[in-house]
């Protein structure tokens, strides 16, 4: 074998310079300890049939949860020599956090921003405004601002220390014209077998990095994801991968600088600029197990040691109230607290959608995408057994979706027991007889589904019900099987698929996944990508710059009184518009002269900064506003657009 590669070197170096020579005896090497790193890694073959087979797998091209990736530390990586924390660590996102926004990572300054968040656990039931809504709406009584410490969750060593369970590639969930690339989040959580349980998830929006270019703009990322199966990589080559993806922005550790606009983890991905991402909780501290969420906005408070942004509480999305399912209001604490005309008011607003258009999404096999993911299915040859063959019945379940306007949805979701479960309790007897009748309909794609059904399809397509009450139908939602989503025509039916063994979850502090997850969420993500990836998709044009509105989308004229009518097609675009309605607010200040556009990101926050320093209490309270209301308008309009691969897009 020796005198083998030797001639084999030999031959390779014939006639070769120096610097060639060194190159072809590296490329001997890393072919005889690796032959798979010495070449290309295919993702796709198109076969002579016209068929395809992908060659990336759902792990680790659609979820990392395994310890050897995540539990590598970041000195073991060369990032920091003295930190043994993980390199994923909740201490290295949430200062990754405060640097895009221009603030100190300080240990002190990571324990306030966190604490922004616990704040927010009110010790006394409320009843905040939906402003869209224009009524408030319920918020139970909550101890986690006492229960969790900020400096311990950001400690590891700490009992109350969270560590990263999983990273989570979301690129289905990318919109029709291309603004973003999807979410890619990371989920954090105790360890195992720790007292009050308590789960976080970063979900980051990705903007298209280069939007001109329509779909083909989003190919660096979905190829990163992929080539995370190429064959031969170790823990610490993911994990250096995935690093420089979240907190560089960079597609490969190799590259000289970033080639995604930001990072992955920067406050403007989790709502504090575009329409979408998000931060989430799943808590238990102590019972019930409730759902909540947050975006990371800007505070513009320009005062020395001022946090420059903050988790703000917002409603969570998909999650209607759950008494706007009931027939009558009489006796509900939502009706006792608003005037009762704009509570009826926004109840007969949500039956007259429930029974139009969001009934009409909960059908999902009637949208031309849910035909198109069936009818392409046997073009690509995805394995076999259930946790990576696609059927039809798992389309199903990655398709249904309410897609509600916001004006619905409540502030918090529970998940254990069924208050929030629609239709629950013999409350909804007139409003499921119109449900009946909608399901009955006509169509050729699906058969009649009672009212019954398509109330437990939107059950299922809330947090609560994903996690929890969806799941386990019976003895007081801890026990399954799931609510069925499907009524077939042989008589047979379709359940909802269970969650985490101990409930609640779907992920649990172990790194285990759900059946949810492994059966039917996560085979059809790598369905969508191998799409995407595996047959060269139509060119796609740029992203559409005018914004034509549709269904429940603001009207264009709304969006010119939030943010003027000049950033209208960039605000309602779904990318980045924050930084061009800051500009416009302070140049039309007249206590503050125009901000000049410095060179990079950095200069960038300093120049904020300073122009902040110049405006009045009064100004930095208008500007404040005006981003929080642009802000909503966009992700308004983000949720109600179509997606790319699917009709109706989940948010959770």
């Amino acid at each position: 074998m020796q005198n083998w590669v030797q001639k084999l070197v030999t031959k390779f170096m014939g006639g070769m310079t120096m610097k060639r020579s060194i190159a072809a005896m590296i490329c001997v090497v890393v072919w005889m300890t690796n032959p798979a790193l010495a070449q290309t890694f295919n993702l796709c073959t198109s076969e002579s049939d016209g068929t395809f087979t992908p060659h990336f797998s759902v792990a680790p091209s659609m979820v990392v949860h395994s310890d050897g990736v995540l539990d590598i530390t970041r000195a073991s990586l060369g990032l920091d020599s003295t930190a043994t924390e993980r390199v994923f660590s909740f201490s290295r996102t949430i200062a990754s956090i405060l640097k895009s926004a221009g603030g100190d990572v300080s240990a002190q300054s990571q324990e306030d921003f966190v604490q922004s968040m616990l704040q927010t656990f009110l010790p006394v039931e409320s009843f905040p405004l939906n402003p869209k809504g224009g009524v408030v709406m319920p918020l139970d009584a909550r101890e986690e601002a006492t229960a969790l410490s900020a400096k311990a969750m950001l400690d590891e060593a700490d009992p109350q220390g969270i560590k990263p369970l999983a990273l989570f590639n979301r690129f289905d969930l990318a919109p029709d014209n291309w603004s973003h690339c999807g979410e890619h989040r990371i989920i954090y959580g105790r360890e195992p077998a720790r007292a009050a349980r308590f789960l976080l998830i970063f979900e980051a929006m990705v903007p298209n990095p280069n939007p001109s270019a329509g779909s083909e703009g989003c190919k660096p990322v979905a190829e990163f994801w992929a080539k995370l199966s190429e064959p031969g990589l170790s823990d610490t080559e993911l994990a250096t991968r995935l690093s420089a993806f979240y907190y560089e922005g960079k597609t490969s550790p190799a590259l000289a600088k970033a080639d995604l606009l930001r990072p992955v983890v920067d406050y403007r991905n989790y709502g504090g600029d575009g329409g979408r991402g998000q931060v989430r909780a799943n808590a238990f501290n102590p019972p019930p197990w409730q759902l909540r969420e947050w975006l990371t906005q800007r505070t513009f408070n320009p005062a020395p040691g001022s946090l420059p942004v903050a988790f703000v509480p917002v409603t969570v999305k998909d999650n209607p109230l759950a008494e706007l399912y009931f027939d009558d209001l009489t006796g509900t604490a939502f009706l006792a607290k608003n005037p009762p005309a704009s509570a009826n008011l926004l109840h007969g607003q949500f039956l007259q959608s429930l029974t139009s258009t969001i009934a009409l999404r909960l059908l999902s096999e009637t949208t031309a995408q849910h035909q198109a993911l069936i009818n392409e299915l046997p073009l690509y040859h995805l394995g076999a057994g259930v946790q990576a063959e696609v059927t039809p019945d798992k389309v199903l379940l990655n398709t249904i979706a309410l897609g509600n306007d916001d004006k619905f949805n409540e502030f918090q979701s529970t998940s254990q027991g069924f208050s929030d479960a629609p239709g629950d309790g013999g409350k909804s007897t007139l409003v499921t007889q119109m449900l009946n009748q909608v399901g009955a309909a006509t169509n050729p794609f699906v058969g009649p589904q009672s009212g019954q059904v398509l109330l437990n399809r939107a059950r299922a397509a809330t947090c609560a019900g994903c996690h929890m009450t969806a799941a386990r139908s019976t003895g007081g939602g801890f026990v399954g099987p799931g609510v069925v989503v499907l009524e077939k025509q042989d008589g047979t039916v379709l359940r909802w698929p269970d969650v985490d063994a101990g409930g609640f979850v779907q992920v649990s502090e172990t790194r285990a996944l759900s059946p949810t997850l492994t059966d039917a969420f996560l085979p059809f993500r790598r369905y969508v990508l191998s799409r995407y990836l595996c047959e060269a998709p139509a060119p796609t044009g740029p992203v559409v710059t005018a914004y034509e509105p549709s269904g429940d989308m603001p009207q264009p004229s709304i969006m010119a009184e939030a943010v003027g009518k000049n950033l209208v097609d960039e605000t309602a675009s779904g990318g980045y518009f924050v930084d061009a309605l800051i500009d416009s607010f302070i140049a039309s200040a007249r206590s503050s002269p125009s901000s000049v556009a410095p060179a990079d990101a950095a200069a960038d926050d300093q120049a904020l900064n300073r122009s902040l320093a110049r405006l009045t209490p009064d100004e930095l309270s208008a500007l404040r506003n005006r981003v929080s209301n642009a802000i909503a308008l966009a992700r308004s309009v983000e949720l109600q657009r179509a997606g790319a691969f699917v009709e109706t897009r989940r948010p959770h």
